[in-house]
């Protein structure tokens, strides 16, 4: 088809409004034709910023979701006149090399404006959407310029992308109108916030797919569909002379990768909307050959906008985080990010994945968040979590999301370590690895049945042998090295003597499962070096060893740094009765001290590395001597117990409802301070006297959602039933 058949594209809009029509498609026209023609005056005069071409492909990733095509009837032709009447704004980079930000903000832009019900014309902030797009990106850290077109549509669906007023990046072009979002030489300041949190959360995105960009047919298709495509692809110096025309004519000589928007496509090829500003190409637009594009391109990404969400009972934040919510756990991140700590590799604050925490966030945090929630308490209270080493980060997060609502209306402040051990499908491939070196073909021999009970003991050594210790060594190491200099345990404790200064009656109070105790034990020692006593501290079986709880917490009992202390542990039956991936057949505390530390366990001949949440080496007369609670589980406490328990496992004491308000419990009991004012605890219906004052507490016991873990476990237990012999 020729091209003076394109009855509303482009040159149509533009040359055939007569000078006294008052439309906007005239004004668009002529105001586009009279930046194209300043364009071809500035390309010819060398001019505009150096550009940053430092777009990176997409690794390979067998999760994305592909795009398929429908049965949509797909048009000859997508005109560009279709696009232009939306009046997208034309963005412009500078020499920024954010265009993954700023390509994925004209899709958006596209995609509000076109929105059926309540469309909405607020320029989204590009910069969002670039520094998300770094977060959930491959490589590690921020510290690199240039992102993927993935790592943005997953910045996007994770958090939504709130305005460009909240989240200035540059200036951007509406209409006539240029509006400066930032001032020369005062960014605004990064990160993410609760105003931006909250507004991100308005512009949602739902579904979004891989388009095949070898697939012609399938991008037609996805165009004629949604109207818009995200895109990246090699740029080459034909990008660099773009005339008034907006053809880009081909060149071998590559300058770089680069992200935009494909808006519309002829018989020629793709019209695409850059982010170079109106004097780039037709006024900001190109048309992209299909030859370049199946010589160049590298992604595509289609997408809808999802629905926004406003939850009114803290509960649902729990129930959208669920394992079984899948994709909605977007719509919890504004209420659990003030509540996180993440952490990485040698203890760092870890900036990337769903709920990274960079310095300046977690500074946010402290200065903002804490001092916002709790301005109305008796006491402000901080709670520091550690999760468990078996534990993975949507869990754990899961975990905090149930706990949150609880510990707020009992006012105390939770802050958790996401630390992303997540050591259980590591140590269940190893046991596997072990069992089959000793297995033979087929099935297990009835005859050597009286055997079995020395399985674990066969497994010990060679699970050691096959990176245990070492998988277990590495997961130590970077729960201590949160304590070290920098790390994150080390900056939330400097941003606690600056918060106590704000706030004189702050308290402290600690829990942590299993691995967990590994981590806050350093920390319990920076604290008491600056002089922040630790009101309560408790230890759900806790994989320390005794040496560390001597150096550690023993220390800071003695030094009356820790005020209050308990310890849940199974009983050494419970801990015989437990497995390990079903393959092991006691405790996770048992290999540890059998085979992951040192001395590694000889039968007959020399035990394991004494820990301290095993029952069989805990030393009761130290215990007394240092005035530390021992909870033994299962036992048969009344509910409403400081010391009742239910677990039967060592993963059941973060969920078992009678450990976690036992737990909670002693929170409230070690505050020594009453109540806030008649007035003030009238307006808690949630409260309860305990003996020394009167404290908010929670009476009602959490609700737990499935966990991944439960689910695993279920999983395990249905393949083993079912497995054919």
């Amino acid at each position: 088809m020729a091209a003076e058949a394109l009855t509303r594209g482009w040159e149509f809009i533009a040359e055939a409004a007569p000078d006294d029509e008052p439309t906007d498609q005239k004004a668009s026209g002529k105001r586009r034709r009279g930046q194209a023609n300043a364009a071809t005056k500035k390309e010819a005069a060398g001019a505009g910023p150096a550009r940053r071409l430092d777009a990176r492909p997409d690794t390979l990733d067998f999760r994305d979701q592909m795009y398929t095509p429908t049965l949509i009837e797909v048009p000859l032709h997508v005109p560009l006149g279709d696009y232009l009447e939306c009046n997208v704004p034309i963005l412009d980079q500078g020499a920024e090399g954010a265009c993954t930000g700023y390509g994925l903000a004209t899709v958006a832009h596209y995609l509000l404006l076109r929105r059926r019900v309540v469309p909405d014309a607020t320029p989204v902030s590009p910069r969002m959407m670039y520094e998300l797009a770094r977060r959930y990106d491959e490589w590690p850290g921020e510290d690199y310029s240039g992102s993927s077109a993935r790592g943005a549509m997953k910045g996007w669906h994770k958090h939504g992308v709130c305005s460009e007023s909240l989240y200035p990046s540059g200036v951007v072009k509406v209409g006539k109108k240029a509006v400066k979002s930032a001032s020369k030489g005062s960014p605004a300041e990064g990160g993410l916030n609760d105003e931006r949190v909250v507004d991100a959360l308005r512009r949602p995105l739902g579904a979004y797919f891989r388009v095949n960009h070898k697939d012609l047919v399938a991008m037609h298709s996805a165009i004629a569909e949604v109207g818009v495509l995200y895109a990246t692809c090699t740029v080459h110096e034909g990008w660099s002379h773009v005339g008034a025309d907006g053809e880009i004519q081909q060149s071998s000589a590559i300058l770089g990768g680069h992200a935009f928007a494909i808006v519309a496509y002829d018989e020629r090829g793709f019209w695409i909307q850059n982010s170079w500003g109106p004097a780039w190409g037709r006024s900001g637009f190109g048309l992209l050959s299909y030859d370049d594009w199946l010589e160049n391109g590298t992604d595509v990404w289609v997408a809808r906008l999802g629905a926004p969400v406003t939850l009114r009972r803290p509960e649902s934040t729990a129930t959208v985080h669920a394992t079984t919510a899948a994709q909605s756990v977007s719509y919890s991140y504004a209420d659990l990010r003030p509540h996180i700590i993440s952490v990485g590799n040698n203890g760092a604050l870890k900036a990337g994945g769903d709920y990274g925490s960079t310095t300046d966030e977690l500074q946010r945090v402290f200065d903002e968040d804490i001092p916002r929630v709790t301005g109305g308490w008796a006491v402000p209270r901080i709670l520091l979590y550690a999760h468990g080493g078996l534990v993975g980060e949507q869990a754990a997060v899961q975990r905090l999301a149930e706990y949150r609502p609880l510990l707020l209306d009992g006012e105390v402040y939770p802050l958790a370590f996401i630390w992303r051990s997540d050591y259980w499908t590591t140590i269940t491939n190893i046991l596997r690895d072990a069992v089959n070196r000793r297995k033979p073909e087929g099935g297990l021999d009835a005859a050597k049945d009286f055997m079995l009970d020395r399985l674990d003991d066969a497994l010990e050594p060679l699970a050691r042998t096959l990176t245990g210790k070492s998988a277990w060594s590495e997961m130590k190491q970077n729960a201590l090295a949160a304590s070290d200099n920098g790390g994150a345990a080390e900056q939330v404790a400097d941003l606690l003597v600056a918060l106590r200064k704000r706030l004189p009656a702050l308290e402290v109070h600690m829990v942590g499962h299993s691995a967990g105790s590994i981590l806050l034990a350093p920390l319990v020692s920076l604290l008491g070096a600056r002089k922040i006593p630790v009101k309560s501290c408790t230890l759900w079986a806790p994989a320390c060893q005794v040496e560390l709880f001597k150096e550690h917490y023993a220390s800071a009992l003695e030094k009356k740094k820790v005020e209050k202390m308990a310890i849940f542990a199974l009983t050494d039956k419970a801990e015989r009765d437990d497995n390990c991936g079903r393959i092991y057949n006691k405790s996770l505390l048992y290999l540890v001290s059998n085979a992951f530390e040192d001395p590694a366990r000889i039968p007959l001949f020399r035990d394991g590395c004494p820990i301290l949440g095993m029952e069989r080496f805990i030393d009761r007369t130290l215990m007394q001597q240092l005035g530390v609670d021992l909870v033994l589980a299962p036992n048969t406490e009344p509910d409403d117990s400081l010391s009742a328990s239910g677990a039967t496992h060592h993963g059941d004491f973060d969920d078992d409802k009678r450990t976690v308000m036992a737990t909670f419990r002693r929170i409230a009991q070690a505050s020594a301070k009453k109540a806030a004012s008649k007035a003030a605890a009238a307006a808690r219906v949630k409260t309860k006297r305990i003996k020394d004052g009167e404290q908010p507490t929670v009476t009602v016991a959490p609700t737990f959602n499935r966990s991944e873990s439960s689910m695993r476990d279920q999983r395990q237990l249905i393949d083993l039933r079912t497995k054919a012999l």
